[in-house]
């Protein structure tokens, strides 16, 4: 004979870890923090390139007797970098596998999938991100190279060559975009536009999952309430 010694507490837990709303609940914040990395990544690596912002201290700081200072900036610079690089692939793959979880039989797959294609799947700046981050995975690490302007004031910028880019012969549909940046391209530049392009897609994406499924939050919430109300019970 099978004898259960479970209190109602202990049922009505397993039940909500168990529950179709858990899963869902576990597979949004599981997405959030895919992207809060790759914030994450983003800020470091923006506020790391920040002080070149004022050429008075970056005179000082990387002038021709302080090449020890140059060498720091890029080696760091490109291991930020590699991590923001690297989680923007995360990021994409994590997506992927969650909406196909999540909708596969759902109507929203064909909103999301259309949003997908109008906002990211052609663009020339998310697909060149993508392949740099393949070059910097799979390939060499990029040449990277602090750049002083002058114009109305000194401007310093860290640049990363295009020619040696372009021995890699795997840019696929990226080739065009290649062409295009001339000698070298500005870091802060991309990684700005790249960052704000998924930043506006997964704002949507998220609120858009919020409005799907407030009910599975609120019975998410009720179901948490009815086992807090038997903590004290036998």
């Amino acid at each position: 004979m099978h004898h259960s010694y479970k209190t109602e507490f202990g049922r009505r837990y397993d039940a909500y870890e168990q529950s179709k709303e858990m899963e869902v609940y576990r597979n949004l914040k599981a997405l959030q923090s895919s992207f809060q990395v790759f914030k994450i990544n983003f800020c470091e690596l923006m506020k790391w390139l920040e002080p070149l912002k004022d050429s008075r201290e970056s005179l000082s700081m990387y002038n021709q007797d302080k090449m020890e200072n140059v060498d720091a900036l890029i080696a760091e610079t490109k291991r930020l970098l590699h991590n923001f690089l690297a989680s923007a692939k995360s990021l994409v793959d994590h997506t992927r596998v969650i909406v196909n979880r999540l909708y596969a039989e759902h109507e929203f797959r064909k909103e999301y999938q259309s949003k997908l294609d109008q906002d990211l799947a052609n663009n020339p700046v998310q697909k060149f991100v993508q392949n740099l981050r393949n070059y910097t995975q799979h390939y060499t690490l990029p040449i990277l190279a602090l750049q002083i302007t002058l114009s109305d004031d000194l401007n310093f910028n860290m640049k990363m060559d295009v020619k040696v880019l372009k021995q890699w012969d795997a840019w696929g549909s990226s080739k065009s975009y290649l062409e295009s940046m001339g000698d070298n391209f500005c870091i802060v530049t991309l990684t700005n536009e790249y960052f704000v392009l998924i930043q506006g897609f997964y704002s949507w994406l998220i609120e858009r999952q919020q409005e799907l499924h407030q009910a599975d939050f609120e019975n998410l919430q009720k179901m948490e309430e009815e086992f807090m109300n038997l903590s004290g019970a036998g």
